[in-house]
């Protein structure tokens, strides 16, 4: 077994949640090219994407998609993070924060590690175009996890940044500038959330 460098220390992670098709996949990917150091770009889509899920098969099927299987995928993703932080991976972290219970599980399962919150906003007319030209996501899907699902109501963030306009180089060299300004642990993910 190959042994783990020592002398890293601890991965951090810039981590960004945000609604479908607020581009937060194109914000990973400059961010990843911009940054000095080696990131892991890591998200659930990557996931999908492998071909890692079964047929979903709601109707009369031999699982419970909603119910069973996407909350214990989600539940193995947020605690993928710490695993691959501790050994001293750096991350982007792109992912949808739906519920008020996924980000207290995230805050617990992330304490102690050096964590910047940023939250992807982008016009909701804008989440439905891009969702038209995508092709790929169910029309309302975006909007949605702002008006109804309100992702980012959970608590504060580290910063916010706004992608109506999309993802240019002002925007990224922003976020650089204020993650290398940080207060390294002392990240709005262990933040409790408000009471509402």
């Amino acid at each position: 077994m190959e042994p783990i460098p020592t002398g890293r220390g601890r991965g951090r992670i810039i981590f960004l949640n945000g609604a479908s098709s607020s581009g937060k996949s194109t914000l990973a990917a400059r961010l990843q090219i911009a940054l000095d150091e080696p990131f892991l770009h890591v998200s659930s889509d990557q996931f999908v994407a492998a071909g890692m899920l079964p047929e979903r098969r709601e109707n009369n099927g031999p699982f419970d998609w909603w119910h069973e299987v996407r909350p214990r995928f989600f539940a193995g993703f947020h605690r993928c993070l710490p695993a691959l932080a501790e050994p001293g991976n750096d991350l982007i972290v792109e992912h949808i924060i739906e519920f008020r219970t996924w980000r207290t599980e995230l805050a617990a399962l992330l304490e102690g590690l050096d964590v910047f919150l940023i939250g992807v906003h982008c016009a909701l007319d804008e989440l439905d175009r891009r969702e038209h030209l995508r092709g790929d996501r169910r029309i309302g899907e975006g909007r949605a996890h702002v008006e109804v699902d309100s992702i980012h109501t959970f608590g504060p963030y580290d910063l916010d940044v706004d992608t109506t306009a999309g993802v240019d180089v002002d925007l990224v060299d922003s976020i650089l500038a204020a993650w290398r300004q940080r207060t390294p642990l002392n990240s709005a993910i262990t933040q409790a959330p408000p009471n509402r």
